[in-house]
């Protein structure tokens, strides 16, 4: 060190031509690596003169794309509309909204919004769930219950179900059975007028009326404080008709002369038809209905086929 700071000038000289002697071996190498190169480059060129494949994949992919041109499936609306929001004071509400945890909510309940929007429906319309939009008789909520097509009048529901039953006027039985004096005897009475009982078998006829007794089934029940009541059942048949009344013990019934009045909703009319009676239901004429049984409560009518059909009572809307 202290020749160092003795020679300080000999010390630079030095470093200074180890420096240069550095640079000139790097020069050295550099050019013998140039030279290298410069030799490769005057090696003869092979000519090619084939030319490769060109891979025409992307210009078909191109060509389907043009023919088939996306369609826009963002949202119901387009790609400068926005889909559609329905104002329900105070808020927008967005009919289609189905994120997890929040419905959509239903602006004409009980019918789904979706079901309006498929079918074209205008679901901004208070009144849409009455109006008739194909003109078949049947409001489009009767046609969303029903699983018919709202917009075709040839898809409704049963012509029944706007059927409903209004009234029920009552007409007694003239006849009762009162008792039973023996295993195969059977006392029928008159109701409206005063006159001897009659003690008959099953295939005696009624004196005074159009029946006969035509079979007897015994049956007992017993009511919630354990005691037995006799509620057998004696069935008469009109021997003109062959209409059969089931009287019951000690029980006045109503009489096949009892009729069902009933509201028509599909074209708003009414209809008065007699038990046991046969009835049609306008347009389909061709299809018959029989008034079987009534109550104040409802009425069930069977169709040719057998299937038994319940026409309950006409509820009146509350305004």
């Amino acid at each position: 060190m202290d020749w160092i700071k003795k020679n300080a000038e000999k010390f630079t000289l030095l470093l200074v031509a180890l420096a240069l002697l550095a640079v000139s071996v790097l020069l050295i190498l550099k050019v013998r690596t140039f030279l290298a190169t410069f030799e490769g480059l005057k090696a003869p060129v092979i000519e090619n003169n084939k030319v490769p494949d060109l891979d025409l994949s992307p210009l078909g992919d191109a060509r389907t794309a043009i023919q088939k041109p996306g369609a826009w499936t963002g949202h119901p609306g387009s790609l400068f509309v926005s889909r559609r929001y329905i104002f329900r004071d105070p808020d927008l509400v967005d009919p289609f909204e189905n994120s997890p945890g929040k419905p959509p909510v239903q602006l004409h309940p009980p019918v789904p919004n979706e079901w309006f929007i498929k079918y074209n429906l205008d679901i901004t319309d208070p009144d849409i769930l009455s109006e008739d939009t194909d003109g078949d008789g049947f409001s489009n909520l009767d046609e969303f219950l029903a699983g018919t097509d709202p917009l075709d009048k040839n898809s409704h529901p049963a012509y029944t179900t706007k059927l409903k039953l209004a009234r029920f006027i009552k007409v007694p039985f003239r006849l009762i059975y009162n008792a039973r004096p023996d295993a195969d005897s059977y006392q029928i009475n008159t109701v409206d007028i005063n006159q001897p009982s009659q003690i008959l078998k099953i295939g005696d006829p009624i004196v005074g009326t159009k029946f006969k007794l035509i079979k007897f089934e015994d049956k007992k029940m017993t009511d919630s404080n354990d005691i037995e009541h006799d509620i057998s059942e004696l069935t008469i048949q009109n021997t003109d008709t062959g209409a059969q009344v089931v009287l019951v013990y000690n029980k006045q019934v109503d009489s096949p002369d009892s009729y069902a009045v009933f509201k028509y909703l599909w074209n708003n009319t009414q209809i008065t038809v007699k038990k046991d009676q046969e009835f049609v239901l306008k347009p389909e004429t061709d299809v018959k209905y029989k008034l079987i049984d009534i109550s104040d409560q409802e009425a069930v009518i069977q169709t040719k086929t057998g299937q038994k059909i319940t026409i309950p009572h006409f509820e009146e809307e509350k305004h």
